[in-house]
């Protein structure tokens, strides 16, 4: 993995070690209560959404490179879903608030992650 600007938070490394093994109980307690979880096609939030999502998303996520926003990180991904086929790459914001992540959001492009205005 090649870090870019920035590290990557632990917490956030949690969550990815957490989706990649689909435990959704660890990955919704690395966020807070009133996370948001989020892609083109609108937002849900709570840990229970969270929960749900890792459980039956069967995605993998490997970080490559993640650079500081106002109000949290952008990470760019290798997502292979279903943990099979090609990898293709997409870039997730992660809202941080009091060691815990607030939000995620899935953008195409690193210039729409580091656009959207993230708050803690």
């Amino acid at each position: 993995m090649t870090l870019t600007t920035s590290t990557l938070d632990s917490v956030i490394v949690i969550w990815h070690v957490a989706v990649n093994n689909g435990d959704g109980a660890t990955a919704a307690a690395a966020c807070t209560e009133d996370v948001v979880l989020g892609d083109l096609e609108g937002e849900l939030a709570g840990r229970a959404v969270m929960q749900r999502w890792v459980e039956s998303a069967g995605v993998r996520l490997m970080p490559r490179d993640c650079y500081d926003v106002p109000g949290g990180i952008v990470v760019a991904q290798d997502a292979l879903p279903n943990g099979a086929g090609e990898p293709r790459t997409v870039f997730s914001t992660f809202g941080l608030r009091n060691g815990s992540i607030s939000s995620i959001h899935r953008f195409s492009t690193l210039e729409e992650a580091r656009a959207y205005p993230l708050a803690a």
